[in-house]
């Protein structure tokens, strides 16, 4: 369906985009680093006082139930899509039914969940490695977590109008305190005996205070939107659904993807070697987590450029951004592949150093493929150009799934981490060059130059820094670790500035850090 007409719209200058788009990537890092901090001192915390076992369930039904999360059908990325052109149009009608139409949509989206999640309940767990002691509490769990989802669901609406907004500052303050309420509480309940099922009820806690903020706040932000049943119709559950669609078919590739491992290990192995896996894998996310502080920027400004007819500005932010979303992922990405195990030995406890550390380089491989394209899919997502990436994903998903299932029987848990890796790698490679020109009119050879060949060779020495500091300055304590990675971090930034960056790019960073620190003199140029 095309996309619905705004006759007499007005259309509003969108300003510099990079001041905009700074200032909201500057704020996903404030959130992302703020929760990492918080993961960082909860994860230990939480697997030591549930165990090995306990913990591998909870990861488990967070993988399971993650799942639900596929009820969204790309319902929230096109609330933000199209809220975003119809408040650029100042078409505050049809921004108004697009919302009423999607709160209409989750809300029944929220009661299938729940009414999944209490069949899988007495249906799926009981064929999964789960000790009998703990069926019971696990099943609770469960039902408690589909109540959670729907309500995530519901409260991604007005999250979604938000970041159309270009709000994130609010977004990642809703999310900063409510992991501050939700950590502490965890503490709390753990400490005085609190089981699976505290969590789940915390989590659930969360969720509902978070969708009153964000109810709250986005109200607070579009004054002319007055969202209501009366107002979701025929023609906006089409809108909706015509972008969703292929976002939905997507999703269902990616939670295949993500959350498949931890259900095949604990069909094929002893459900303690969840926890080993999820370590590294947590690892992953929570690094991939700086570079969503990027992408999450992309979807609503690639929307507004293209609805202002700006294309050519729209080639040059993906690939400036993709270089800057490499340069600052790699450094990351060569700490873990170097220097994972000693990490993870430091962080968790020695006993887990080897395994999870193993997963770990394994799981870092094609990670070197991500910042990129993961920029690529969030501007392709926000020009509706994401139809094409539905087959090659289709091939993704069930190559890893089939690999992971063959390998895990073969080497074990290893296996799983090789059966992730292969696909993606060969996606990442063959591709995603070829569709950035087909989707974009952006050449294979400078696509790949800006994403990943400029971005690694000026890592490299970086990467020959932190492996001589692994091997010959000996590390007892985490706060030595990170500052051996501040040190060589130095490295990259160095590499960065004089590989990546041209004399006139130098000089405009320069001249933006002197106007906003109040410098008289700057980095070196």
């Amino acid at each position: 369906m095309t996309e619905l007409k705004t006759a007499g719209a007005a259309s509003n200058p969108s300003g510099r985009v990079q001041p905009r788009m700074i200032r909201n990537v500057l704020a996903n890092w404030g959130g992302y680093l703020f929760n990492i901090a918080i993961t960082f001192f909860l994860s230990p915390f939480v697997v030591h006082h549930l165990g090995d076992s306990l913990y591998g369930i909870w990861v488990l039904i967070v993988s399971v139930t993650g799942y639900l999360g596929l009820l969204d059908m790309g319902v929230r990325g096109a609330v933000t899509r199209y809220i975003s052109k119809f408040h650029a149009e100042s078409n505050h009608r049809d921004a108004n039914r697009t919302a009423s139409s999607a709160i209409v949509i989750f809300a029944g989206f929220g009661l299938v969940a729940i009414g999944i999640a209490v069949v899988v309940a007495f249906t799926l767990l009981d064929r999964l490695h789960i000790p009998a002691e703990y069926q019971h509490a696990a099943r609770i769990v469960l039902m408690i977590s589909g109540f959670t989802v729907a309500t995530s669901l519901l409260s991604g609406v007005f999250g979604g109008i938000i970041v159309a907004l270009h709000r994130f500052d609010l977004t990642n303050l809703v999310e900063m305190v409510g992991a501050v309420l939700r950590s502490s509480t965890i503490v709390f309940i753990l400490l005085h005996g609190g089981g699976l099922i505290s969590l789940a009820v915390i989590q659930l806690g969360s969720a509902l205070l978070i969708g009153i903020a964000y109810a709250t706040l986005a109200f607070r932000l579009y004054p002319e939107l007055h969202p209501g049943l009366i107002d979701a119709d025929r023609d906006h559950f089409k809108l909706i659904f015509s972008f969703s669609i292929y976002s939905f078919v997507l999703s269902i590739f990616t939670y295949l993807i993500l959350y498949t491992d931890s259900i095949v290990i604990a069909a094929v192995l002893p459900i303690s070697f969840v926890t080993f896996f999820s370590i590294a894998s947590n690892l992953i996310t929570y690094s991939r987590g700086l570079l969503s502080g990027i992408t999450s920027t992309m979807t609503p400004l690639a929307s507004r450029l293209e609805a202002e007819g700006k294309m050519d500005e729209l080639r040059r932010v993906v690939l400036v951004t993709s270089r800057t979303a490499s340069g600052l992922m790699f450094p990351v990405l060569l700490t873990l592949l170097i220097r994972g195990k000693t990490f993870i030995g430091l962080w968790m406890g020695a006993e887990y150093a080897e395994l999870s550390g193993h997963i770990l380089w394994i799981l870092c491989i094609y990670q070197f493929m991500g910042p990129g394209t993961s920029v690529a899919w969030a501007v392709l997502m926000g020009v509706s150009k994401h139809k094409k990436l539905v087959p090659m994903y289709l091939a993704e998903s069930f190559s890893n799934l089939a690999l992971s299932i063959i390998l895990a029987k073969k080497i074990g848990v290893v296996g799983v981490a090789w059966g992730t890796t292969i696909p993606s790698l060969a996606i990442n490679l063959f591709f995603w060059p070829w569709y950035m020109k087909r989707a974009l009119g952006i050449a294979p050879g400078k696509w790949a130059a800006y994403a990943w060949i400029q971005p690694l060779g000026a890592m490299l020495p970086f990467a020959i820094c932190t492996y001589v500091i692994d091997r010959y300055w000996p590390v007892h304590h985490l706060v030595t670790f990170f500052s051996q990675v501040a040190l060589a971090c130095i490295v990259a930034f160095f590499g960065f500035w004089y590989w990546c960056l041209n004399a006139a790019e130098r000089g405009n960073y320069l001249g933006r850090a002197k106007q906003t620190f109040g410098w008289s003199s700057g980095a070196p140029a």
